[in-house]
């Protein structure tokens, strides 16, 4: 792993400088409390943070693990903000009322799909009709009790609500996939890690898609083909 570029070292540790910084006041932390926490002077870490003085490498892991920032992007012109999370409340705001309506909206194709009216749905759930009525023009959030009752009063999957496609579902897209990927074997990790090993995850990958139907008889093929080159004697016609 090549942290610092031998050509062009200065410009590294000056992207270090500034990434530090931005790093760390994005996650929401104040110079005294990250020098509390690693048990080095504020002073050291104001300096880290000007160029004044360079980080020793355990310091740098320290502050990638408490800042949740990659070691290699300390040193990448901007390459820090492409690991921040950090939208605008109005941003998070519309996204939240967007994510609202389509649940609504969900909910409302739904039921009248399976014909129940609004007065049959909240007898069922116990939900006041005024209520689903607002929660269907998503003109009100829903309660995620309130919203497992008309999951499971319309037959509706819980799953099938969550966001797949926002920033905020994207997010969470991530998350699962670093979840699962850390429950992996060591080993498996390891050889996934490895650019060397792109080449064999594609082959693996494609192999999937195919279907278990065509790999069987590509299966079948190669092995009738395997005896063929074993049989010289084998009639080709």
């Amino acid at each position: 792993m090549t942290i610092i570029n031998s050509n062009d070292r200065s410009s590294n540790i000056e992207y270090l400088a500034k990434n530090l910084t931005i790093a760390r006041e994005a996650c929401g932390k104040t110079v005294k409390e990250c020098g509390l926490l690693l048990d080095i002077p504020t002073s050291r870490l104001k300096n880290y943070e000007a160029g004044k003085y360079i980080p020793s490498l355990p310091e740098i892991e320290a502050l990638s693990f408490l800042y949740r920032i990659p070691i290699l992007a300390f040193f990448q012109q901007d390459a820090v903000k492409n690991h921040l999370h950090t939208p605008g409340s109005v941003q998070i705001q519309r996204l939240v009322e967007i994510r609202q309506l389509i649940i609504g909206t969900r909910i409302h194709l739904a039921r009248e799909k399976a014909k129940i009216s609004m007065k049959q749905l909240s007898k069922t759930t116990s939900i006041p009709t005024s209520r689903i009525k607002r929660y269907e023009e998503g003109a009100k959030p829903i309660a995620m009790d309130d919203l497992q009752k008309i999951i499971d009063a319309l037959n509706l999957n819980l799953d099938d609500f969550f966001d797949h496609e926002s920033p905020l579902g994207n997010w969470q897209n991530t998350q699962s996939k670093n979840i699962a990927f850390e429950h992996l074997p060591e080993e498996i990790k390891d050889f996934i890690a490895d650019p060397n090993n792109l080449r064999y995850l594609k082959v693996a990958h494609n192999l999937s898609e195919i279907g278990i139907d065509t790999f069987n008889n590509l299966s079948d093929s190669l092995t009738e083909l395997t005896k063929t080159f074993q049989d010289p004697e084998k009639n080709f016609d």
